[in-house]
């Protein structure tokens, strides 16, 4: 079962969907985080040139200023606190790494530097560092922002209660002298990095997607439930040609296919009928006058001409019921079931191995197969009546070459075999191999290939390399 969903369409339409929406949602996602990336960066860009332009003024106002009175600013700026920046003047340049969380942080701080070169040119050793607020490091002794008095670690380098990273910058002035700055950058830490997809991005696309996806598997079981329908109905008309027609739904090219399904149906019913009706009528026109004629052969007093009139008619009548039979095997009214091959085989045997064992069964195990019973029986028997007709001996089984696709049966027999030109011929109704005087109206091989053809499977004949022949009934497990 499992294997027969994976090869339905429903399974390869969902297969073939699923990896659409998905390379879609990927040229999607690139689409849009090419564009996103974009977007930041210019927005980046544009904020930490501003940036770097206050600085620039900053630290131009505190290099004018007599180095006396810089203590003193800066004094006030600590004594006001809550500001969103920091200054202060060091004796050694402070190490403070980038955020390597930050997707734009290397770059970025490189930016900012070349800009303030660009607008310092005097002061060559500048350093840029983009951090958190509570990484930051301050005065020559690298103390935290959280040490700071209250006013300042509470309230110090924020925008608002928004968590923003942090720009530091520092630029050497004189020898033992570094200019200090930090200043909240007006941008959200995403808006700083980049990220294909996170996980509530991904959340979201799983369940849409399988959302799709169950509602496309929904829809085409929908759709498709009348074209299975169609299918077992199809197969029925195999078994029988009375079944019901189907009710004419789903899509128009579908309904197209039920509506010339039930018509056909219609028409096969009216032709089999008729057929049926023209058989008996022929078969009852034919046997009253065979009868008439063997009547008055019997009144005939020339020995010689009455024994090949007895002759002749005997032959038609051979040929008679041979037609007649050939009607019947083929064309019968069985509903499949699952069958026990190795019973049925060994049912098949039991006519022949009344007094010597004289067709042998070699299957070790039960093999189930779903068939109509009395006419496999029927295929199954005729080529095993020629065996024994011609080989007198026949052995039976199951080829390992049968799989879970089909069944392969295998029937030798012993006698002289067939030649090329025989075996080409050997379907041909009437057709007898043997000697003429033998028994069999030639017709069991062509019933046996009609019964195997109406099970969807074949029949092949070969000789054996050793001797006899070797008849092969290849039947399909789906029926």
């Amino acid at each position: 079962m499992k294997s027969s969903y994976f090869k339905s369409i429903t399974f390869r339409f969902s297969v073939a969907l699923l990896v659409i929406i998905t390379v879609a949602e990927l040229v999607a996602g690139a689409i849009w985080f090419y564009a996103s990336k974009l977007d930041k960066e210019e927005t980046a860009k544009d904020t930490l040139t501003s940036l770097s332009s206050s600085i620039t003024d900053t630290f131009s106002y505190f290099q004018s200023l007599p180095i006396n009175y810089r203590h003193l600013i800066l004094n006030q700026l600590r004594e006001t606190g809550g500001t969103r920046f920091f200054i202060s003047i060091n004796n050694t340049m402070l190490d403070i790494e980038n955020l390597d969380s930050l997707t734009f942080a290397p770059w970025l701080s490189d930016f900012t530097e070349v800009a303030l070169k660009e607008t310092l040119p005097h002061h060559s050793n500048i350093q840029v560092s983009i951090t958190r607020r509570e990484d930051i490091k301050l005065f020559n002794s690298g103390v935290k922002l959280n040490e700071l008095p209250v006013i300042w670690s509470k309230y110090g380098l924020s925008l608002s209660e928004l968590d923003l990273p942090i720009v530091v910058v520092q630029i050497e002035m004189a020898k033992g002298e570094w200019f200090y700055i930090a200043s909240v950058i007006p941008l959200s830490f995403s808006a700083l990095t980049t990220q294909f997809i996170d996980h509530r991005q991904l959340l979201f696309l799983v369940i849409t997607t399988v959302l799709l996806m169950l509602c496309t598997t929904l829809l085409l079981q929908r759709e498709f439930r009348p074209i299975k329908a169609l299918a077992k109905s199809a197969t029925l008309m195999g078994s029988t040609f009375h079944i019901t027609e189907l009710k004419e739904e789903g899509s128009n090219e579908t309904q197209a296919a039920i509506h010339a399904f039930n018509k056909m149906n219609r028409r096969i019913q009216a032709y089999m009928a008729d057929r049926d009706m023209l058989f008996s009528a022929i078969s009852h026109d034919l046997k009253t006058p065979l009868a008439c004629l063997k009547f008055r052969t019997e009144m005939l007093d020339d020995e010689n001409a009455k024994l090949r009139f007895e002759k002749l008619l005997n032959e038609m009548d051979t040929m008679l019921h041979g037609a007649l039979r050939c009607m019947k095997d083929t064309d019968t009214h069985e509903m499949p079931i699952d069958v026990d091959l190795k019973q049925l085989l060994l049912d098949c045997a039991e006519d022949y191995n009344h007094e010597t064992v004289r067709v042998e069964i070699h299957v070790q195990s039960s093999v189930q197969y779903l068939a109509k019973p009395i006419t496999l029986k029927r295929c199954i028997t005729n080529i095993i009546d020629n065996g024994v007709r011609y080989g007198d001996h026949v052995d039976v089984y199951i080829d390992t070459e049968s799989t879970q696709e089909s069944v392969l049966i295998v029937i030798r027999d012993y006698g002289d075999g067939l030649t090329p030109q025989q075996i080409e011929k050997a379907f041909e109704p009437y057709y007898r191999a043997g000697r003429k005087d033998q028994a069999g109206s030639g017709l069991g091989l062509t019933i046996s290939r009609s019964i195997a053809r109406s099970q969807g499977g074949d029949l092949r004949i070969r000789n054996h390399h050793e001797c006899g022949l070797e008849v092969q009934i290849a039947l399909p497990r789906k029926i």
